[in-house]
C-alpha cells in the first residue's frame, strides 16, 4: 500500500506540472516582452546592462553585421551589442536574410570592451538565435 501512494503522488506531481512550451511559443513570449519596461532588451546603456553581465541572457533588436563576419543586434534604445563570428555560428545558413530585421539572440553577456577592429561595446557569446 506504502509503494501505491508514493506511485500515486509521483505521477500527481507530474501530471499537475505546467504545460512545456514549444521552442517557438518562448521565442513569442520573448517578442512580446521586448516592449516591456524591464529586463536586457531594455537598456539604454552599457552601464545598465552591466547588470545582467555573465549570466545567459535574451536580447531582441534590429539584426546587422559588422565586416561581413560578426553580427550585431540594435536594442530597442540604440544600444548596440556585438555578436562575435556569427558567420561561424550560423555556418550554412543564408544569415544575411536577417539584416534590418527584429532579431532574438540568447547567449552570455559580457559588458567589457572587445578588441575588434571598428567595434567597441558589449557582446553575446551566442548560444541561440532566430529571426522573422
Amino acid at each position: 500500500m506504502r509503494r501505491f501512494s508514493v506511485a500515486l503522488l509521483l505521477v500527481g506531481a507530474l501530471g499537475c506540472s505546467g504545460s512545456d512550451r514549444t521552442p517557438e511559443e518562448q521565442r513569442l513570449e520573448v517578442f512580446e516582452k521586448v516592449e516591456s519596461a524591464s529586463g536586457p532588451s531594455a537598456a539604454r546603456d552599457v552601464e545598465q546592462l552591466e547588470e545582467w553581465s555573465g549570466r545567459n541572457v535574451t536580447l531582441v533588436g534590429i539584426f546587422n553585421h559588422l565586416n561581413f563576419k560578426h553580427g550585431v543586434l540594435e536594442l530597442k534604445s540604440g544600444l548596440k551589442v556585438y555578436l562575435p563570428h556569427f558567420d561561424l555560428f550560423m555556418e550554412g545558413d543564408d544569415w544575411f536574410k536577417y539584416i534590418g530585421k527584429k532579431c532574438w539572440a540568447q547567449g552570455v553577456l559580457h559588458t567589457y570592451t572587445k578588441n575588434i577592429e571598428g567595434y567597441r561595446g558589449p557582446s553575446l557569446e551566442l548560444s541561440d538565435f532566430s529571426g522573422p
